[in-house]
């Protein structure tokens, strides 16, 4: 029914993606596989929505209906058989700026924040950005698998710290994680009394075969100690628009972050509301028509890899629509990694090490893109690693 093999052409939107190439990699001319967003029209229910709210030539002080609420919250019931109050949702901007307003409310310049990485980049920036101390541990792969290695784990809860980011489903390494480990996980961070903060911003686009599952539904005890996050963002492609929710069961915790948002005076623009209310009525079907197409495209960059770029290796993420793609072969340094894909190859890809240091000799592939566009760019990284 929906069309994601037709090509968008977003040069000229002011889209970071592809009209600040030559910011970011010094080329306007290369093919952008980097930023997460895609290369895909949204919903036409949203994009109608917003041009008859638009219609109207008032754009004054606007505040969240009670569909923005109602929908996002029917949306986790019927999806993910989460039940949400609406007194647990704090609406903000982005799921980013959430986690400095969470570092500001809660734990102050001097605190230590752990994660596993490699993981999402601005949580580095932003956690240093802060003052606080960045605490790693690194994830082991087990069997072609990113497993949390949790001997270390609780060796570094034992020494102290005051926040654990959770990434669920896990960016970049493509993971859903499952019951049985964010049971081990809520519970260790319960007997350290160590606070969750859960990213699950990619939680919709999970692939058949795996399942969500939020770390709040596990057990009240877990709620209580977890503040998560989720987005129409990535889900629909509306990151410009600027809308996000945080689900806080925790009256204590979510009293303190309510208040360090207030001192910022920042909230959802008027389209940022419009378009969540109307995404999570409109959007079921066009998301599963879209996860069914990202998965493809991932079967395809591993099938490719396999056939024309052994060398690389390459797996069928469990969801997101990011892709780990281990380059170490080649035995290359980052910098000449990158060098090779950016000057020769003519692609943009985000470097792994921007992860963390596990992330050496890797880079983060986007396939949210027409599959024609994706065979593009291997083709071009073909000739050169070949």
């Amino acid at each position: 029914m929906y069309n994601f093999d037709e090509i968008v052409h977003r040069k000229g939107t002011d889209c970071i993606k592809w009209d600040q190439l030559q910011k970011k990699y010094g080329d306007s001319s290369i093919l952008p596989f980097w930023i997460a967003d895609m290369d895909f029209f949204v919903p036409k229910a949203i994009v109608s929505g917003i041009k008859n709210r638009a219609s109207h030539p008032t754009y004054g002080y606007s505040f969240a209906s009670d569909k923005y609420y109602s929908n996002f919250i029917g949306w986790n019931e019927r999806r993910n058989g989460l039940p949400i109050k609406r007194e647990e949702i704090i609406s903000v901007p982005g799921i980013v700026c959430a986690y400095s307003f969470i570092i500001y409310g809660l734990i102050g310049s001097k605190g230590k924040i752990m994660f596993n990485t490699p993981i999402y980049d601005p949580f580095f920036k932003v956690t240093e950005e802060h003052g606080c101390e960045v605490v790693t541990s690194s994830l082991k792969k087990k069997d072609g698998i990113y497993q949390i290695d949790w001997e270390d784990i609780e060796k570094k809860f034992k020494d102290g710290v005051d926040l654990f980011v959770l990434c669920n489903p896990h960016n970049p390494t493509g993971r859903v994680w499952t019951y049985e480990e964010l049971e081990r996980l809520g519970n260790l961070c319960i007997k350290y009394k160590v606070p969750i903060f859960s990213d699950d911003i990619h939680s919709d686009l999970v692939f058949e075969g795996n399942k969500y599952i939020p770390i709040i539904s596990i057990s009240e005890e877990i709620k209580q100690n977890t503040i998560m996050a989720m987005a129409p963002s990535k889900t629909f492609n509306l990151a410009g628009l600027k809308s996000s929710y945080l689900i806080i069961s925790n009256e204590d915790l979510r009293q303190k972050i309510s208040t360090a948002i207030e001192k910022f005076h920042v909230g959802v623009n008027l389209f940022g509301l419009k378009s969540s209310e109307i995404a999570y009525e409109f959007g079921e079907e066009w998301l599963e028509e879209l996860c069914s197409y990202l998965k493809k495209n991932a079967e395809f960059v591993v099938d490719y890899c396999e056939k024309r770029l052994p060398r690389v290796k390459a797996y069928v993420p469990e969801g997101t629509y990011l892709m780990w793609l281990d380059f170490s072969d080649y035995e290359l340094s980052q910098n000449e990694l990158m060098r090779k894909l950016v000057e020769d190859s003519g692609v943009a890809l985000n470097d792994g090490s921007n992860y963390g240091k596990e992330g050496e000799g890797f880079v983060r592939l986007n396939i949210a893109t027409p599959k024609a566009m994706l065979k593009k760019g291997l083709d071009l990284i073909s000739k050169i690693f070949n």
